[in-house]
């Protein structure tokens, strides 16, 4: 029996509940103010919660994916990262923190490798390093450059 997955932005009754799952995971707190938050609602439950974090006027960083364990492969990571990827699509450069086991699936939305560490922001870059000291899994430095349109 499959359930319809509504991906939603998060509303701002919303955000303990955001912190309250990152808080049980070990991920840092969202701030509504420079945070774009989603939410993924299944029969009115809250599953799962993804951010954009903007970095500049020109960068962001695509972090805080969750989904509770009893959701897991139904594909709710997917549409938020989908979701969230498009939210930021007026981004120049939306970095990545992914751990290393998750590279081909932020890969299937356009995130790769950075290749020249010196074009990443200073706080992208302490972030990396901040979660490879803290987590068990490696974390990767990833980048998905959007084409902006000039008009």
């Amino acid at each position: 029996m499959s359930h319809k997955v509504t991906i939603r932005i998060a509303k701002q009754e919303e955000i303990h509940w955001v912190n309250e799952q990152y808080q049980r995971i070990g991920f840092k707190l969202s701030n509504p103010e420079q945070d774009l938050i989603a939410i993924a609602v299944i029969d009115g439950q809250k599953v799962g919660v993804g951010r954009v974090q903007t970095i500049s006027d020109k960068d962001a960083e695509l972090g805080g994916m969750y989904v509770n364990p009893d959701f897991r492969g139904a594909g709710i990571a997917a549409k938020l990262v989908s979701f969230l990827v498009e939210s930021a699509s007026h981004f120049q450069c939306v970095y990545c923190l992914p751990f290393s086991h998750l590279a081909e699936f932020y890969e299937k939305f356009g995130f790769a490798h950075v290749k020249d560490r010196n074009t990443a922001p200073d706080l992208i870059l302490s972030k990396h390093h901040w979660c490879n000291e803290i987590y068990d899994h490696d974390t990767l430095l990833f980048v998905k450059h959007n084409s902006l349109t000039v008009t």
